[in-house]
């Protein structure tokens, strides 16, 4: 890489109405057009490999988007810096790509590469200013002249009326994301215990009134409730009424 042809952070990709959206941390291209996008990633969860594929998944189908056919789909990179060792064998990088399973030496060559890069590492043949790199994010005294230059653009960047500015508008997002979720939560919860009030044969009325709750909001969980009797299935009446609002 020779130089970096733009950077996006917090870059949204919302492919359909339905379809749900991501924002990837940062996106950029070198000069070769080669696409990169760099998560950090500071807890683990079972799906984070499968997020991976996603992301990869969705930087197609946005490219596609701007006009590209097949044949000119972008080498890209998925880029997780995580905190922690997903794989736990100790390595610093992990790279994966398509091949196949007969031939390893046989590659699928589709120009899509995910790599998973791990801060707490010892294993690999990494140089040492990687190495130092790898302390910085750990919060640990790093020391070497890229490392200075790097803490030096964060704080500048820190500094930034456009980096506090969009700092704010992200924390604004995440506060309306956990509303969000606060609210899904909270219906989910009220379908739950109609559904089973709904099992002992109780009437809408007698619903509403022992969980009190607006008559209303109540006939509209039981009307789509009636779609799903006997067993009834909560999260999916959930998600159905969060649709319909």
């Amino acid at each position: 890489m020779q130089s970096i042809s733009y950077p996006i952070y917090e870059h949204f990709i919302d492919i359909r109405y339905d379809a749900k959206s991501i924002r990837l941390d940062v996106i950029l291209e070198d000069d070769t057009h080669t696409v990169y996008n760099l998560e950090m990633q500071t807890t683990t969860h079972p799906g984070l490999t499968k997020r991976s594929r996603y992301y990869q998944d969705l930087i197609d189908l946005d490219l596609l988007q701007k006009g590209a056919n097949y044949n000119e789909l972008n080498h890209s990179l998925v880029i997780f810096i995580c905190t922690f060792d997903l794989f736990e064998k100790d390595h610093y990088i992990y790279r994966f790509r398509n091949v196949c399973r007969e031939i390893p030496e046989l590659e699928l060559e589709d120009g899509t590469e995910k790599i998973f890069v791990n801060t707490t590492g010892h294993l690999g043949n990494v140089t040492e200013e990687f190495k130092q790199v790898m302390r910085m994010f750990n919060g640990l005294i790093a020391e070497g002249n890229f490392v200075e230059e790097l803490q030096q653009e964060v704080d500048r960047v820190k500094l930034s009326k456009d980096w506090r500015r969009e700092y704010m508008k992200l924390h604004v997002l995440l506060d309306d994301t956990k509303r969000e979720g606060i609210i899904q939560g909270e219906l989910l919860a009220l379908t739950k215990q109609v559904c089973r009030k709904l099992q002992k044969q109780k009437t809408p009325h007698e619903i509403a009134e022992d969980l009190d709750e607006s008559l209303e909001k109540i006939q509209q969980i039981c009307d789509i409730a009636k779609e799903y009797a006997p067993d009834y299935d909560p999260e999916a009446i959930c998600t159905q009424l969060l649709s319909s609002m």
